[in-house]
């Protein structure tokens, strides 16, 4: 018994030991050993999406592509950078070596993205004018309009941070800061009846969304709430904006409603009564829709307008928009070795 009860008892205290050990080793750092700043981004709103009107991971993991990131240091100027960030073709290198202080110093963290612009550190700190194109006929014309942010985040610790530092990288999380807009038509099977020869995506034609101000001030460093720096609009006159077509789908003679969508993006703006026009062709025919009631179209969100259009007639539900997040593909991990 007396044995028995000495290895209960052995036992017990290595358990214990290990459990120790266990708790000690589950804390691991994510702060590089060598002191130098390295980055991977990430675009949230990890969920599926179903158009095309957006950046993705695959559009920025190409070589060449870049964003900029500033980093504050409250007690050292000297670890206090504005730089640009380039990917190389595996990971993400600063244009300029760049190196923590120390694993203890706070710093703050501002990054902004978009294709085929550098943002300048005036431009972060005071705000950059930028207008979306009124020619978004192609995905990547489209493309070139989409605007990530990451607003200012602190790292207090960065020996503890475990969100916004991974595998010895700073993680910059990017958000979509403009506003999707998808429009979908639904041809009715008038169309497939008096001409089933005008039935293929070219015969929709001069897709145009009328009444979006197109101008805005983006600034990097002023959030607009915990995910988004502030865009606000600039330009005082409407604009046209010529779509791009995402998708086309045939009638047969099972369905004979053809079907269609469109996107754009625009800059999240209200929308007062009867500013909104949707006009396009289809064949030799003109149609147009225009809102009825006003509508506030907010930063990070994907709006779908639904359009019934007849022989004669362009019709939407009373509730005309849905509403959604701006959506990305899942765990679309903009930069990772």
């Amino acid at each position: 018994m007396k044995i028995k009860n000495i290895f209960f008892a052995a036992a017990a205290a290595m358990a214990l030991t290990a459990c120790t050990s266990d708790d000690e080793q589950s804390f691991v750092s994510q702060f590089p050993e060598d002191g130098v700043m390295r980055f991977t981004t990430n675009l949230v709103d990890p969920t599926i999406a179903t158009t095309r009107a957006s950046i993705t991971g695959s559009d920025v993991n190409q070589n060449g592509q870049q964003f900029q990131v500033k980093i504050d240091n409250p007690n050292s100027a000297t670890y206090s950078y504005f730089n640009t960030v380039q990917y190389d073709g595996s990971e993400w290198r600063p244009v300029n070596r760049m190196l923590w202080q120390n694993d203890q110093q706070r710093i703050d963290v501002t990054a902004a993205y978009k294709q085929g612009k550098t943002f300048s550190d005036n431009e972060f700190i005071n705000g950059a004018n930028l207008t979306v194109a009124a020619d978004q006929s192609t995905e990547a014309k489209l493309k070139q309009q989409d605007l990530l942010t990451m607003p200012t985040k602190t790292i207090a610790n960065p020996s503890q941070e475990q969100t916004l530092m991974q595998n010895g990288k700073l993680v910059i999380n990017f958000y979509h800061a403009l506003t999707k807009l998808d429009v979908t038509l639904d041809l009715a099977n008038e169309f497939y009846k008096v001409d089933p020869k005008l039935n293929n995506a070219s015969d929709i034609t001069e897709f145009t969304i009328k009444g979006t101000n197109a101008g805005y001030q983006f600034k990097a460093m002023e959030t607009a709430n915990e995910n988004y720096g502030t865009v606000t609009v600039t330009a005082a006159t409407a604009s046209d904006i010529l779509a791009s077509q995402a998708s086309f789908t045939a009638a047969t003679d099972a369905d004979m409603h053809s079907h269609a969508t469109y996107e754009a993006i625009v800059v999240p703006q209200t929308i007062a009564a009867g500013a909104l026009t949707v006009s396009f062709k289809i064949g030799t025919r003109s149609f147009s829709w225009t809102n009825t009631v006003a509508y506030t179209l907010e930063q990070g969100k994907h709006y779908t307008l639904p359009l019934t259009v007849g022989y004669d007639t362009v019709t939407a539900p009373t509730r005309a928009f849905s509403v959604s997040s701006w959506e990305d593909q899942p765990g679309d991990n903009l930069g990772t070795e």
